[in-house]
């Protein structure tokens, strides 16, 4: 069985104010190309909530954490069509 391949942009160490360029290039880097994507928000809300602002903004459905880790909502799972 092959693994799925999903594209990661990990948010750790990423200031605020840096981070809605980061999701911005991340985003339109692989628009298009129907992949799976997941950004690492660690525990931060606040960066949670950028993430789900840009998300929003472009009209991306996503999930945050997932059932079998129903714990870990440090990250956030997405399909970039």
């Amino acid at each position: 069985m092959n693994p799925i391949k999903r594209e990661l942009l990990d948010l750790h160490r990423i200031n605020h104010v840096d981070a809605e360029i980061y999701i911005d290039r991340f985003i339109n880097k692989y628009w298009g190309k129907n992949i799976s994507a997941r950004i690492i928000t660690g525990n931060s809300e606040s960066m949670k909530e950028i993430a789900i602002l840009k998300l929003n903004f472009y009209g991306i459905k996503f999930t945050i954490g997932n059932e079998w880790e129903s714990t870990s909502k440090s990250f956030i799972d997405f399909l970039i069509e």
